[in-house]
């Protein structure tokens, strides 16, 4: 079959201020190995005197550009979404890059009720690779999982990362499109969303995506919309949660201690007081919690130490070395 016949895959980059790193992000898309895919350059009203506009402009109708006002990612993803011609859906950021096989590798195992996710390493601001000790144990096989699975991987994992995911254009249509209250967990809300529509989950090994680590991102610069987009999460899939948990598989208890790990207090409360009622909590359960919230308490103090510590010795080890 020619690529021309097999299913079209839009990827969509969604930029702002990015003039730094989009042109190797927009580089590694088109040289996928697998050929039938459309490239959306979504301009999120960049203010960087139009350097941003003249690196998407400069690619002419390789890729198809939008330019719109700011209104964060989430708003920038759904005007993707909204323009692509696509069956399938890959996200790419603009400050990320995809390996040649990332569509290829992931189309081999793609279905319309199936969301698949490859593996990634990290890299830093120059492009070279880091260490990143969690990544080692997340495909070392390949997995299938129910909607019910891939909801707790979800929970355990802290969410997925959006690039590694290949997604069916119908699961929008079911789910809806990116919540654009939310600047933090909208990617969180998104999949929790897909799978309680009853999306299944393919994890395939290979590390497809270099996912960028730097001082700019909003997640090193904004950790305080995090906690207020954790309880609008909350409000909008606790009821689904509850739906859908039972004694084998206790969705709600992993969503409380997901959030109880981040310091949610408000979130976990409302958990507890929910698990109660539908008796999926007993005493141990609320015990369990109580522990896990008193140590994401306490987390950031020891994080920031630790870091602290391993960069001093780090340097001590470099001045050693030469």
């Amino acid at each position: 079959m020619s690529d021309i016949n097999m299913p079209l895959v839009s990827i969509i980059i969604p930029v702002y201020n990015g003039a730094n790193y989009m042109r190797e992000a927009i580089d590694s898309a088109l040289a996928q190995t697998y050929k039938n895919c459309e490239i959306i350059v979504v301009n999120d009203g960049s203010r960087d005197d139009g350097e941003t506009d003249r690196v998407a402009r400069s690619y002419g109708d390789k890729i198809r550009y939008i330019l719109k006002e700011n209104g964060g990612v989430s708003t920038a993803l759904n005007e993707g979404i909204r323009n692509m011609k696509g069956e399938y859906f890959s996200w790419l950021s603009h400050d990320d890059v995809y390996g040649p096989n990332k569509i290829a590798h992931q189309m081999s195992y793609a279905c319309d009720d199936t969301v698949v996710m490859c593996g990634r390493y990290l890299i830093n601001s120059k492009s070279e690779r880091l260490e990143d000790v969690r990544d080692k144990y997340r495909f070392q096989e390949e997995k299938d999982l129910n909607h019910r699975e891939a909801l707790i991987a979800l929970l355990q994992q802290g969410c997925f990362n959006g690039c590694a995911l290949l997604i069916p254009k119908k699961a929008f249509d079911d789910s809806g499109l990116f919540d654009e209250e939310l600047r933090y967990c909208q990617d969180f809300l998104m999949w929790i969303r897909i799978f309680l529509k009853g999306y299944k989950l393919k994890c395939i090994v290979n590390k497809d995506v270099q996912s960028r680590v730097h001082n700019a991102q909003l997640t090193n610069t904004r950790r305080d919309l995090f906690h207020s987009d954790c309880e609008k999460l909350g409000a909008a899939v606790m009821n689904d949660i509850c739906r859908i948990s039972n004694d084998q598989q206790n969705i709600l208890y992993y969503f409380a201690k997901y959030n109880a790990i981040y310091d949610n207090p408000s979130v976990v409360k409302e958990c507890i007081a929910r698990g109660k009622n539908c008796k999926l909590f007993g005493l141990y359960e609320i015990w369990k919690l109580q522990m896990i919230g008193l140590y994401g308490r306490i987390r950031p103090i020891f994080r920031k130490i630790y870091y602290a510590i391993f960069k001093r010795v780090k340097v001590k080890l470099r001045g050693v070395l030469l």
